[in-house]
């Protein structure tokens, strides 16, 4: 599970809880509930070991709802995640993703809400760097929903709505006077609204091992939407998935973020969340503008059992030609997978990684990418 992170925990969870049918693990509860669309409907709960360098170790629970109503070509999922961590951080969401039409519309929608107890080191590579923080308490709720339709072959175009309400309060910052954050930054929320698009050739949502998958969102927050701040932000990312034989997969990503000047301090480019590395502290890299590369090998072992193997690099600055290769972040580690669901290929996945000076253990459902 990933990116169970400030804010991005509202935003990134109905993604990370992408496992569908947990079907045999010891840690899962599988009943089926009704007949649907000629095929029984799932129901999914699990409890998730969480270890992440942002918020502490912990647990977090699962409930998904997985069926196919009549005359959808791929099943829908309904579902509910919570965490709590030894930073007694916490936080709670639920969302829905559905296929109408034949898949000629997707709809993606999530609410949530919690209390995140992090460290913040202030803005740019140098602060990142430096590696002073200040104890940071966000109280932090929002909502996303995305609309798509079809406009050509593998292509979803639409509207995308993200909503975040936050609260952050902390008791040290004149300690280091550098850290000081605006107040209208502490106590406000950001409305924003945007176009947002898909590209999609995998052979298999869950377990591709061919194809492409490219996304991008360009959302505008304005205070005409009810925002405090006034100021665009784009996120993409390209996904590739090439098999190498029939126990071998090579995976490979690419993303870049690039927030407005006025953006508010959590609503930057965070290195580390979103997938984009393993390794860092979400939040200790963060600036106006970021890019991610990583690649990763993915090997079936033996019977249900697998392993990978990832390598990764990018940088933060406040624009694309202020970035320095002196300045690059890398990140490389090793991990186990466990084929939970022989069905939907879904696994459970335990990784190991090491940035540049810091490392982080994770546990997740599904895969990095």
């Amino acid at each position: 599970m990933r990116s169970l992170l400030l804010c991005g925990f509202l935003i990134a969870l109905p993604t990370a809880l992408r496992a569908q049918d947990v079907e045999i693990s010891t840690t899962s509860l599988r009943t089926p509930v009704e007949q649907v669309g000629g095929q029984k409907a799932s129901f999914v709960a699990m409890p998730i070991p969480l270890s992440n360098p942002a918020i502490g170790s912990g647990l977090g629970v699962a409930a998904l709802a997985i069926y196919q109503p009549q005359g959808s070509v791929r099943p829908w999922t309904s579902g509910a995640g919570g965490l709590y961590t030894d930073s007694k951080s916490w936080g709670a969401v639920v969302f829905q993703k559905a296929y109408l039409g034949g898949d000629k519309y997707r709809v993606a929608a999530g609410a949530g809400t919690g209390v995140f107890n992090v460290d913040f080191f202030g803005i740019g590579s140098d602060a990142g760097s430096d590696g002073r923080s200040i104890a940071l308490e966000q109280k932090v709720s929002g909502a996303v929903v995305e609309v798509l339709s079809h406009l050509g072959t593998n292509v979803h175009v639409g509207l995308r709505y993200r909503y975040i309400k936050m609260d952050s309060t902390f008791d040290t910052a004149s300690l280091f006077p550098n850290l000081q954050l605006p107040q209208i930054q502490l106590q406000s929320q950001v409305s924003q609204l945007g176009l947002a698009g898909e590209f999609d050739t995998r052979n298999s949502e869950y377990f591709p091992q061919s194809g492409l998958y490219a996304n991008a969102q360009w959302l505008v927050s304005a205070d005409a939407l009810g925002s405090d701040f006034d100021y665009p932000r784009f996120t993409g990312a390209v996904n590739g998935y090439h098999s190498v034989n029939d126990k071998t997969v090579l995976a490979w990503r690419g993303s870049v973020c690039r927030a407005g000047e006025n953006g508010p301090f959590y609503d930057l480019c965070n290195y580390g969340q979103s997938n984009d590395l393993r390794g860092y502290t979400a939040g200790q890299y963060r600036d106006h503008a970021m890019f991610a590369v990583q690649a990763e090998v993915r090997r079936k072992i033996h019977g249900r059992f697998g392993a990978v193997a990832f390598v990764g690099v990018g940088e933060v600055a406040n624009e694309f030609s202020k970035m320095n290769p002196k300045d690059l972040l890398p990140a490389a580690g090793v991990g186990a997978r466990f084929e939970a669901s022989t069905k939907y290929h879904v696994n459970l996945s335990i990784d190991y990684a090491v940035g540049d000076g810091s490392s982080a253990l994770y546990f997740y459902v599904g895969e990095a990418f």
